[in-house]
This record gives C-alpha cells, structure tokens and sequence, in this order.
C-alpha cells in the first residue's frame, strides 16, 4: 500500500494511525492497579494546550494500522494468561470518530 493509500485508509477509518499500544497497569482513577492495556491513535486537529500528548495530534507521524492488527497485538496478553480489562476513552476530536473506537471494541470482543 503506498503512502497515499495508507493516508486515505486512515481519513476512511479502515486503518488507524496507531500512536501506542502497551500492556501496563493503571495507575490513576477508580480502576487504579488493575491490569490495562492501552491503545493510542493519532489524530487530533483541536490542539488544547493541557493536553498531555501533544505528539499524537500529527495522525501522519504514526503507522497505519489495521484493526485486526492492534487486536492480534492485544491477544497476545490474553493468550499468555494476562487479566486485563478494555476500555476506550475519546478526547478532544477524537470524539468525532467514536464509531471506530465501538467498531475496535466490537472486533476486541468477537476476538476474545
């Protein structure tokens, strides 16, 4: 796929710009010291300056990545007898693009 193809796929949602995606625990909020894994996209056009990723914003600066690949990835903690519990959280613009986080949910449960 070039460059070109890849950057449609993301604007499309066929592919994600896969900032970072770690197992790791919680470590602030209600679910602090259980099990999470996480998973950050790129892309957000808002800029707030609290924001305490500013280097997700630029989608183009991280891979795209398919949905059956960021899942495949996951699996791996679950096949190793690893509990964790899934969880995806929309920030700023993200907000515009909530039905890929329910479409990776979805595909995250059909798979486990």
């Amino acid at each position: 796929m070039t460059g070109k193809d890849e950057l449609s796929s993301v604007e499309e949602g066929t592919l994600l710009p896969l900032m970072e995606a770690f197992y790791t625990l919680q470590g602030e909020g209600y679910h602090k010291g259980s099990a999470a894994y996480f998973i950050r996209i790129g892309g957000c056009d808002v800029g707030c300056h609290w924001c305490d990723v500013k280097e997700s914003w630029d989608a183009k600066r991280h891979p795209p990545t398919s949905i059956n690949e960021i899942v495949k990835n996951a699996k791996k903690f679950i096949a190793k007898g690893d509990k964790v519990k899934f969880t995806v959280r929309f920030k700023g613009r993200e907000l515009q693009h909530s039905h890929l986080g329910k479409e990776l949910m979805d595909k995250i449960k059909e798979d486990m």
